[in-house]
């Protein structure tokens, strides 16, 4: 999953999702935000704790973890969650895991809900795998 973090921080639109924490201190909140805003490190423990509270963007980051070390199930279990909520980082992020695992469909459909929403990186995954569905590569 080489350059997924990199990936979704290039992909990834203005808009976000959902506000969620039901009881996430201000200051876990706060270390969440960098690691989602500006992709700063985050313990893993406080990741998971801030998706545990119901947090979309602790969700995102959590599932961004997970897939790094090469947990991928439960990475997709954590950015479906977050997807759910209107993410749409965790939207592009969930597509990009699809589609290094080689799932197409699964890759388009969450590209396609995040590209419906407004999401330039969606719109040129799509693009892309268009493009390589019907042999032009680019």
């Amino acid at each position: 999953m080489g350059g997924l973090w990199a990936r979704w921080r290039s992909r990834r639109g203005r808009r976000r999702g959902r506000r969620g924490a039901r009881s996430l201190d201000p200051g876990l909140r706060a270390m969440v935000r960098a690691a989602y805003d500006e992709g700063r490190p985050i313990p893993e423990s406080l990741a998971r704790k801030a998706a545990e509270s119901g947090d979309p963007r602790g969700m995102t980051v959590y599932g961004i973890g997970l897939g790094q070390r090469g947990a991928h199930a439960e990475a997709v279990h954590w950015l479906g969650k977050a997807a759910a909520t209107g993410d749409l980082s965790a939207m592009v992020v969930l597509g990009t895991v699809h589609l290094d695992r080689g799932e197409l469909g699964e890759a388009e459909r969450h590209f396609r809900r995040a590209a419906d929403r407004g999401h330039d990186g969606a719109r040129l995954a799509l693009r892309q795998m268009r493009a390589r569905r019907n042999g032009s590569g680019h």
